[in-house]
């Protein structure tokens, strides 16, 4: 009989302890998960903690895995977040179906890219549209996925336009077009190769190679610093002639001929 009465205490009591703690029963997140953090949840999740731990980017360094996972199957259904609950206030955050491309929210810069991605590229990186729209050219038409097939990538220019000359290598490219807008040239270096200006304009290179002149000698570059620039006589040579003799003949090449092939 005491045997029982004192069963009966002990159960007692420990009801009365288990029930003096009504918060960490209700807790969404079990409250040792709480206590000890991401370690916990590596426990059961350890492919996803060593995702994050890789590549996790802000999701690794701003927040912790309850900040996004508010509760735990069975007690709570809705344990996965929504993108919207902390990414909000920018054009890029205002796209749905987000998951399309940041497939995996423990590695959220690993992006994979659908064909024509071209709305979502744009509310990110918004100067190369401005400089392709205000510097139309045959890349204008395509999207930007046509290029950057994954997040990041930067394709070689040669991989689809052959070069001027074939000494010419991918840095070369750059030095003169800017890839989101290509046909506006500025040539870096008054240096640059000849070869590469012989390629398209190849009367010209041909006319200078036959002159027996001093222009044959000097770069394209040093009097073209723009595609498409042509620049003033006086630039180099000054007036060297009287005044009268200039305002006859107003244009140097009224005697001299053109700049390829002086006369």
């Amino acid at each position: 009989m005491k045997r029982l009465a004192r069963h009966i205490l002990i159960t007692s009591a420990l009801l009365c302890w288990a029930t003096s703690f009504p918060c960490a029963a209700k807790d969404a997140v079990p409250a040792e998960a709480a206590a000890q953090g991401n370690d916990f949840c590596a426990l059961c999740h350890p492919d996803i903690a060593t995702t994050i731990a890789n590549d996790g980017q802000a999701h690794k360094t701003d927040v912790s895995c309850e900040d996004c996972h508010a509760g735990h199957k069975p007690k709570s259904m809705e344990n996965i977040p929504y993108c919207s609950m902390c990414h909000t206030e920018e054009p890029h955050y205002e796209l749905e179906q987000c998951l399309i491309c940041h497939r995996d929210p423990h590695q959220p810069l690993q992006i994979k890219l659908p064909k024509k991605a071209q709305t979502a590229c744009l509310t990110c990186h918004e100067q190369p549209g401005l400089d392709m729209a205000a510097s139309p050219s045959y890349h204008s038409s395509l999207v930007c996925t046509d290029c950057h097939g994954s997040h990041g990538y930067m394709p070689e220019c040669m991989s689809c336009h052959n070069g001027h000359s074939q000494d010419m290598t991918e840095a070369n490219c750059q030095d003169c077009h800017a890839p989101h807008k290509p046909l506006e040239m500025v040539f870096a270096h008054s240096d640059f190769p000849s070869s590469f200006c012989a390629q398209c304009h190849e009367q010209a290179a041909t006319l200078l190679a036959a002159s027996p002149r001093k222009h044959r000698d000097v770069n394209c570059a040093s009097c073209h610093q723009q595609h498409g620039r042509i620049p003033d006589c006086r630039d180099c040579h000054g007036q060297p002639h009287p005044e009268t003799l200039h305002q006859k003949f107003p244009s140097c090449s009224e005697c001299h001929g053109i700049a390829h092939d002086l006369e």
